[in-house]
C-alpha cells in the first residue's frame, strides 16, 4: 500500500478536506498531527507521494523520502515545488493545469469591474452618483501570459469588445481563434493597456516585473490586476506609485508577502481590492481539481503517465 503524505495546513480546512481513503483502498493518505516540520518529517521515509498546495517542497524534503515517486498539487503553478530537484531524483511533479482557469479569469474581471465602476463607493450613494465610471468595451486589455487563464481572459475581453494586447512566450493566434490578438513585447504593451491582467507563471524573470519603473510606464488611468503570483508585483512600489496619483486602481488576488500585513498601506487605498488568493476556488473547481489530483496521483503511483505532468522527462 503506497503512502501519500499531506504537508499543507490547508488540508485541515473544510474546503480542502481529504479523507484517508481519497485515493482508494490501494493507497493510504496520511495527515500529520499538526502541519509542522517536526510532525511531517517522520512520515516522509515511508511515503511514495507528497501532496501540497502552497507549502514548499524542497530538495531536503525529497531526500527524506527515498521511495518518493510523485509530488502533486491541485493547482497550476508549481513555483513552490523544486522541479529541478525532482528531475534529479526521478520524481514526477503533477499539477492540474486547465482546471481552474475559468474561475481565475472570471475573478480577474470581477476585480476589473469593481475598480472601473468605483464599487467601493457603495456606501456613499451621492458621491457615487456623480463619478463617471469606466466601461470595458472599446478599451485595450493587456494580458501577460496566454496559458489557460490568459486564453479565457482573452475570450472574456473579446466578449466585452476590448482590444486584446498579448505578451507571451508562444505567440500563437490559434489559442483564441475567435478573437484578434495583437502580440507584442512587455515594454510595448505597458503604455498601451487600459487594463493589464497578469496571469503568467512565476518564472525567475517575472519576479518583480511590476516595479516602480514599469508601473510608471503604464497609463496614469490604467487598472492593474494580478492573478499570477504575488512576487510579480513589488507591493511597496505599487503603493508609492498609487499614492502619487498614478493608476486608477488595482486588483490583487496575490500579494508579496502573502498574506499582506494588515498595516500595509495598500489596504488603505479605496481603489485597491485585495482578495485572499482564492480566485480559483469555487465549488466547481475544488471538486474538479481534487478529482484530477487524485487521478494524477493514482496513475503516477501505478507507474503510468499522469494526466498533468510538469516534468515528463522523468518518465
Amino acid at each position: 500500500m503506497a503512502k501519500v503524505v499531506l504537508i499543507d495546513p490547508l488540508y485541515s480546512t473544510p474546503a480542502w478536506n481529504v479523507a484517508s481513503d481519497w485515493l482508494g483502498a490501494e493507497h493510504e493518505v496520511v495527515a500529520p498531527a499538526e502541519y509542522t516540520p517536526e510532525a511531517i518529517e517522520p512520515l516522509l521515509p515511508e511515503s511514495e507521494g507528497i501532496l501540497t498546495v502552497f507549502r514548499p517542497v524542497s530538495p531536503e524534503m525529497m531526500d527524506m523520502a527515498p521511495n518518493l515517486k510523485v509530488v502533486a498539487k491541485p493547482g497550476a503553478g508549481v513555483d513552490n515545488i523544486d522541479v529541478d530537484a525532482a528531475n534529479e531524483r526521478g520524481v514526477m511533479v503533477c499539477n492540474v493545469e486547465g482546471v481552474r482557469g475559468r474561475s481565475v479569469a472570471e475573478h480577474a474581471f470581477f476585480m476589473a469591474l469593481y475598480v472601473a465602476r468605483h464599487a467601493w463607493m457603495r456606501d456613499e450613494q451621492e458621491t457615487w452618483e456623480h463619478v463617471p465610471a469606466v466601461q470595458l468595451g472599446g478599451k485595450s486589455l493587456g494580458i501577460v501570459g496566454l496559458g489557460d487563464i490568459g486564453r479565457r481572459a482573452a475570450r472574456i475581453g473579446h466578449g466585452f469588445g476590448m482590444e486584446l494586447l498579448i505578451n507571451t512566450r508562444t505567440e500563437d493566434p490559434s489559442y483564441v481563434p475567435e478573437a484578434k490578438l495583437e502580440f507584442m513585447s512587455f515594454d510595448a504593451l505597458l503604455p498601451r493597456a487600459d487594463f493589464l491582467i497578469l496571469c503568467m507563471p512565476l518564472a525567475p524573470e517575472m519576479r518583480g516585473i511590476m516595479n516602480r519603473e514599469n508601473l510608471l510606464k503604464m497609463k496614469a488611468d490604467a487598472i492593474l490586476i494580478n492573478v499570477s503570483r504575488g512576487p510579480a508585483v513589488v507591493s511597496d512600489d505599487l503603493l508609492e506609485v498609487m499614492r502619487g496619483g498614478h493608476l486608477a486602481g488595482a486588483g490583487l488576488d496575490v500579494t508579496d508577502p502573502e498574506p499582506l500585513p494588515k498595516d500595509h498601506g495598500l489596504w488603505g487605498l479605496e481603489n485597491v481590492i485585495i482578495s485572499p488568493h482564492h480566485a480559483s476556488r469555487t465549488p466547481e473547481t475544488q471538486v474538479a481539481a481534487m478529482d484530477r489530483t487524485a487521478e494524477n496521483m493514482r496513475l503516477a503511483l501505478g507507474g503510468q503517465r499522469p494526466v498533468n505532468i510538469v516534468n515528463p522527462g522523468v518518465m
